[in-house]
């Protein structure tokens, strides 16, 4: 097999697969993921949006043209809000005359 012309009977190679759904949960799913991705990444929540507006950035930007900016600001608050850092939450902690209290139940 030449070095530059992939055989098309070879298992390694990578091939693209469009799959077409009517369900309008899947373009959330897909912004989702996205929007996870670059907030994992350090993005904060402005940057992310550019992400979305910008049109090199296809998946995003197709996600944001079917959604709105709408949804797309509230799925990058949501997901901000559940990555923000949250206080360090000690062990457990025997108060006098109570149960075993959790401070990560209150």
């Amino acid at each position: 097999m030449p070095y530059e012309d992939p055989d098309p009977t070879d298992p390694m190679t990578l091939h693209g697969v469009a799959v077409e759904t009517d369900d309008d949960q899947a373009m959330r799913d897909m912004a989702a993921c996205f929007v996870e991705e670059y907030a994992r990444l350090g993005f904060d929540s402005e940057r992310i949006m550019a992400v979305f507006k910008t049109k090199g950035y296809a998946g995003p930007h197709m996600a944001l043209e079917a959604m709105g900016e709408t949804a797309i600001g509230k799925l990058i608050a949501d997901t901000m809000e559940l990555r923000r850092p949250r206080p360090s939450v000690g062990a457990m902690e025997v108060l006098p005359g109570t149960d075993i209290r959790l401070p990560v139940l209150d």
